[in-house]
């Protein structure tokens, strides 16, 4: 107490400015107070550290840590066409990181990286003053002064907001950090660690988006630009803010300028040179999304998602990217062009009535990239609407519309149809970049279902896969998943077991209305063909080329629906099938793919490859995970798969599905109509690939009177096999052009005459051709050619109006000649006219 007592007295000493020797005591007093209150706050701070030391992660544990590395998928040709990530980042050593890209980096970031052990004293110290200064200017957001380790430790390991422990964890990682690894392993970490805006992460990632070119090939202005991007890849984005980032970037110059790196006049040269980063590519969710979709779930299944996004995989697939545009566009124009029969649907969404006034402002979701194409569709909004005119803003183009195209919705004028605000789809038919304007015409969403797939019937490897009109609208895959009844698209099979079964192409069946007693139901069933016709004694050729349903179904029932059902397993087919003789109509439900699938042993010589779509997946090091090759199995012999493909070749040229013919290809398919034509089916090959379209809705009702799947499916059908086809001529050309040319041998007299004579020939010797096709169905050996009547299926007599080389089994072609009561027998051999002629 009396210590106190005293220490009070001399604080309370008057005219303390009167005495020198208070004032020194007092200064001294001060002084020490400070030094303590100094010492205080550095033992606080050390003793902190120590506790801030004991809940730090170890830095051994960065050996271990794997970035999240893309995986990707490549095509069919070994190009990369999709990604799976949650961090788009693509690795990238420190050797292939050019040195402009580290003098930008470490210019900008941190100028003494290759002298400090992880702190940087004097960039330190530097940042305090710089920090007082801020704290007078009222800023709230201080200079953080951390080197590029600092930086990485805190990416790694820490969070980033400022506090005081945080930094004491970060400056002592990355002590650790620089004791553990080199210089060059650092930098290599920091270049591949960080963000880099627009989802990219990584230099290597973000060359790639800015300037669709790998980190080693950039200009000097382009890795300024990347190395000004690590600050802040919220701000600077030469999307967002081009003008903040320009400036950022020319501030790296000057950087690399002061540091020696580059010259102040090279300087000054880059940065007169613009950003020049390529246009912002969002990923179109559509294209290829079904057969990606079946991608990720088969490697998540089988490896797990973490290997999927996270691990680098390297997933080799079997897509064409060409056959899948083409599908899908096929599909997309097919089930608009069906839609539009049923008219205009006054359904669509208003942005004005929820309540959106700024629609010049306004970006549509399903805008996932800047760009226009010409025939491509895409959503519009009305703008304004007059009776023959309407404006829609199309992305950041003006669309101009007009009513010449509205036949369709039955309406005369726009305003009828369209109000300001709507949501419109419309095709696009002309686009003027200058302008930024476009022609389009109104279009509709369908309410349509459809689904495609190509595969090549050699391989089983699936090149094109479309499982409805918008993955975004429906993630079903009606290619793989839907059950659908076949109709008369299954009757190829029924009549391989015929011919196996001692039929022939001209086998007579007699079209007519027959009462069936199914031997399963012992129900009556009486079929019906198509047309409501019949047309008597009909050679089995005819029967499937018109698809007469009485003959197949009489076909069926010589052999027994057991024996169907059976090679429909043959080919195949795993859905659930019953011996009923409705059978031989389709009655029962499979998957566009195992009729696709089933169809490729025709054209592959009746052997069925099974349908795969991953060739082969590696791990991020290149290691084989695992690998497939075609899995093949013979169904049938090459001389019954030729004469099968040979009858389908028939329904192409002049039967159900003529319309193909037009192609003038080697074509061979079946079309298929369910009851009430409820589903709508084409599946068709050529030599090299097979492919099959499906339309129909969801909950399986009508798609209108007479919508077989020769209006609704083939036209699709024929819309992509048009392209397969032109590319398979250009392929052809380009190889003729690299080719020597060589002479063309002279055809010997021996030779025409068997060509010009097929009757009883050989295969092999068929009828000459104007010009050798590119590609075509080979025929085996042990058939032989002879020249029928088609109508009749006899030897072709003078008075035969449908003479036709026919193929058969040697031993089973026919040996008698027709007559005119041949020809009477077939009611539609002759005209009304030409038959009572030839009766009188």
């Amino acid at each position: 107490m009396a210590q106190k007592k005293k220490i009070i007295f001399k604080i309370k000493i008057p005219n303390l400015k009167k005495s020198k020797f208070t004032k020194k005591n007092f200064l001294k007093a001060f002084l020490f107070i400070f030094i303590l209150a100094i010492a205080l706050m550095l033992g606080g701070m050390f003793g902190a550290f120590l506790a801030v030391r004991k809940n730090l992660p170890s830095v051994a544990d960065l050996e271990q840590i794997k970035p999240k590395i893309i995986s990707t998928v490549y095509s069919d040709s070994g190009q990369p066409i999709k990604e799976f990530a949650i961090e788009r980042r693509i690795q990238v050593p420190y050797e292939k990181i050019p040195l402009i890209l580290k003098q930008a980096i470490i210019a900008t970031e941190d100028p003494r990286f290759f002298a400090h052990k992880g702190l940087d004293y004097r960039g330190i110290l530097r940042a305090v003053k710089e920090d007082v200064f801020r704290v007078v200017l009222g800023k709230k957001r201080l200079h953080g002064g951390s080197t590029i380790t600092q930086q990485l430790a805190r990416s790694l390991f820490l969070y980033s907001q400022q506090t005081i422990r945080r930094k004491l964890k970060e400056m002592f990682l990355a002590v650790e950090i620089e004791r553990k690894f080199t210089k060059e392993k650092i930098f290599e970490l920091y270049c591949n660690q960080f963000y880099l805006g627009h989802g990219t992460w990584g230099v290597e990632a973000a060359s790639q988006l800015y300037f669709g070119k790998s980190v080693n090939e950039l200009t000097l202005p382009e890795a300024a630009m990347i190395a000004g991007i690590f600050r802040g890849p919220g701000v600077y984005s030469p999307y967002n803010n081009p003008a903040v980032t320009l400036a950022r970037r020319n501030h790296v110059l000057n950087r690399m300028a002061e540091e020696g790196f580059i010259t102040k006049e090279i300087a000054e040269q880059a940065k007169k040179q613009p950003l020049n980063v390529l246009p912002l590519k969002r990923e179109n969710t559509e294209a290829g999304s079904y057969f990606f979709e079946e991608v990720r779930k088969y490697v998540e299944k089988n490896y797990g998602d973490e290997a999927l996004y996270q691990g680098g995989l390297k997933i080799y697939t079997t897509i064409n990217p060409d056959y899948q545009r083409y599908a899908e566009e096929a599909l997309s124009k097919g089930l608009r062009a069906q839609d539009k029969k049923y008219g205009w649907r006054k359904d669509k969404r208003n942005l004005l009535a929820e309540g959106k006034t700024n629609l010049e402002k306004f970006w549509l979701e399903s805008w996932d990239s800047s760009d226009l194409q010409t025939g491509e569709t895409e959503e519009g909004i009305v703008l304004e609407v007059g009776k023959t005119e309407a404006r829609v803003k199309i992305k950041n183009y003006l669309g101009l519309m007009s009513n010449r195209d509205i036949a369709w919705t039955k309406a005369k004028y726009l305003d009828s149809l369209i109000k300001p605000g709507d949501v419109v789809l419309v095709e696009i038919k002309t686009v003027n970049e200058k302008s930024k304007t476009a022609e389009v015409s109104l279009d509709q969403e369908p309410l349509l279902e459809g689904a495609f797939m190509a595969i090549d019937p050699a391989t089983g490897q699936i090149k094109a896969m479309v499982g409805g009109y918008s993955f975004k609208r429906s993630q079903f895959n009606r290619a793989t998943q839907a059950l659908r009844q076949t109709g008369s698209a299954i009757k190829p099979i029924l009549y391989t077991a015929a011919l196996e079964k001692g039929f022939t192409p001209a086998s007579i069946i007699i079209d007519e209305p027959t009462e069936f007693i199914d031997k399963w139901t012992g129900q009556p069933w009486s079929p019906k063909n198509y047309d409501g016709e019949y047309h008597g004694a009909v050679t089995l050729r005819t029967g499937l080329e018109e698809s007469r349903n009485v003959v197949t179904a009489k076909l069926l029932d010589y052999i027994s629906p057991q024996v169907g059902v059976e090679y429909c397993r043959k080919f195949g087919i795993t859905s659930t099938i019953y011996p009923y003789l409705s059978l031989a109509l389709g009655s029962f439900e499979v998957t566009l793919q195992e009729l696709v699938s089933a169809f490729s042993v025709f054209p592959n010589k009746g052997v069925r490859a099974r349908p795969y779509f991953i060739i082969k997946i590696e791990d991020k090091d290149g290691n084989i995970l695992e690998e497939n090759v075609p899995s093949t199995e013979e169904v049938i012999s090459p001389q019954i798969a030729y004469m099968m493909t040979y009858l389908l070749e028939g329904v192409v040229q002049r039967g159900t599905a003529k319309a193909a013919s037009s192609l003038n290809w080697p074509l061979g398919g079946k079309t298929g109509t369910t009851n009430k034509f409820t589903d709508a089916w084409f599946i068709g090959f050529s030599p090299s690939l097979c492919a099959g379209v499906w339309v129909g809705y969801d909950n399986k009702v009508t798609m209108g009177n007479r919508q077989s799947g020769a209006v609704v499916a083939l036209p699709i059908w024929i819309d992509f096999f048009g392209r397969v086809i032109e590319d398979k001529k250009k392929e052809y050309q380009a190889l003729q052009a690299n080719s020597p040319t060589t002479e063309k041998p002279e055809e010997t007299a021996e030779n025409s005459a068997s060509a010009q004579n097929p009757q009883s020939t050989q295969s092999g010797s068929t009828q000459p051709e104007e010009a050798k096709p590119i590609e075509d169905f080979e025929v085996p050996p042990n058939l032989v050619f002879v020249t029928i009547d088609r109508k009749t299926g006899l030897l072709a007599s003078p008075i035969c109006k449908y003479p036709f080389s026919e193929v058969f089994l040697p031993g089973t072609e026919p040996t008698r000649y027709c007559s005119l009561q041949d020809h009477l027998r077939v009611l539609d051999y002759y005209s009304e006219r030409e038959a009572r002629e030839e009766i009188h």
